[in-house]
């Protein structure tokens, strides 16, 4: 943490024992936002330092859910592991695990232990179904909880076939829920006199994020179950062009009209069937399939300039390539670097509501700040040799 670091969770402290995606991306979300975050992995590391390749445990997934943490290797299967992480705990303001129900209390390491060494701790717990029920000790995955939480429907594709939406939504969309639990559980916390800044045991699963996200369509499954169900716009959709794909979109009869006048059809504007919103929605199938003859018969770039002069929604269908070369992405300065062990400069979205200037940090390699952070607690040389000769810290190399 800088000297003059104002950002609002300066001086925060917190405690990752999670691993993979959900927890780990809500702590860095608290590192952002300037959090001093100490990532607690077991000696093997987090199971996500080998998913989907990568060097020296350092996958893509590793790097971005870890940004700005700094990362201590202990054995909690040995009591004295779980010694130290109460000691740690000892000073921390927030706490983050992601293991299924029962694990942290087998430890000696779940709410109630935690508070009784420090009462106004924030303790964040992140399963896949829940704290209890049939289904909570059941593994949680991104595809699994894609498929019971209804998302696969929703991305099915035009035969009606449930499709798995391509990246880890469920994982994300939690964290994303979680780091704003944690939050007001802070302001909530430190709103009271300091002789009574009790914590809380805040509990979250994936499952329940996932459908908090999707209330809109699951209320409209609900309202129009077994009937028929109008489009929201019409044309919509992903379009062929005749080098590449585009998305389009009338929200407005005016845009409507846009769109006709774009497309050179404008006798579409004197079709009765045409006439309003309703009416194109019962007419969807129709108006789509002459739209996709249409649009494959120009360019992508040429399809964005016509329907930018006609203030109709287009945009192109890019490449992560693509976007971040996107000048409106370089304008902004939405994209950064972070100097990344053992890769170099790698190029990094800005986490958004923070400070465009300066790399983003970057992060740890597994157990890379053991000694750094025991040297904090007042361990001495001595005895961190120790405690790394019998197992229960690891230290990188």
């Amino acid at each position: 943490m800088q000297a003059t670091d104002d950002r609002p969770y300066a001086g925060l402290n917190v405690l990752d024992m999670s691993q993979g995606i959900a927890g780990p991306y809500c702590a860095t979300l608290l590192a952002q936002q300037g959090a001093n975050v100490i990532k607690i992995e077991p000696p093997a590391g987090d199971w996500i330092r080998i998913m989907g390749g990568g060097k020296d445990g350092m996958s893509a997934l590793a790097v971005t859910n870890n940004l700005g943490k700094r990362s201590i290797c202990v054995d909690a299967a040995q009591a004295g592991g779980r010694a130290l992480i109460l000691k740690l705990a000892e000073r921390a303001d927030v706490m983050v695990e992601n293991f299924r129900p029962g694990v942290m209390a087998k430890l000696g390491l779940d709410y109630a232990a935690l508070a009784a060494v420090n009462p106004g701790l924030i303790y964040l717990s992140i399963t896949g179904f829940g704290q209890s029920g049939p289904e909570a000790h059941k593994p949680a995955t991104d595809s699994v909880v894609q498929a019971m939480s209804g998302m696969a429907v929703a991305n099915k594709d035009a035969a009606g076939q449930p499709r798995r939406i391509g990246i880890l939504v469920p994982d994300s969309i939690t964290a994303l829920y979680a780091a704003q639990c944690v939050g007001a559980a802070l302001y909530a916390r430190d709103r009271r006199p300091a002789a009574d800044r009790r914590g809380k045991h805040i509990a979250l699963s994936l499952i329940e994020c996932c459908a908090a996200f999707q209330a809109g369509p699951i209320l409209d499954d609900f309202l129009f179950a077994g009937q028929y169900k109008p489009p929201i716009t019409v044309p919509s959709g992903v379009f062929a062009t005749r080098d590449g794909h585009g998305v389009l979109a009338t929200l407005r009869d005016a845009m409507w009209e846009g769109l006709c006048r774009a497309l050179a059809r404008e006798d579409w504007l004197a079709e009765p069937r045409f006439a309003s919103s309703v009416l194109r929605g019962q007419c969807a199938e129709e108006i789509n399939r002459e739209v996709a003859t249409l649009m494959r018969g120009r360019d992508t770039s040429e399809w964005a300039q016509r329907f930018e002069e006609h203030d109709v929604l287009f945009a192109p269908v890019q490449t992560y390539a693509q976007l971040r070369a996107d000048p409106q992405m370089r304008h902004m300065g939405y994209f950064g670097e972070t100097d990344q062990t053992p890769y170099g400069k790698l190029p990094m979205p800005h986490f958004p509501g923070t400070a465009r200037s300066g790399e983003l940090p970057a992060a740890p390699k597994r157990g890379e700040h053991s000694r750094e952070i025991l040297t904090e607690f007042g361990y001495a040389a001595a005895d961190i040799a120790a405690l790394e000769r019998a197992g229960l810290v690891l230290q990188a190399a």
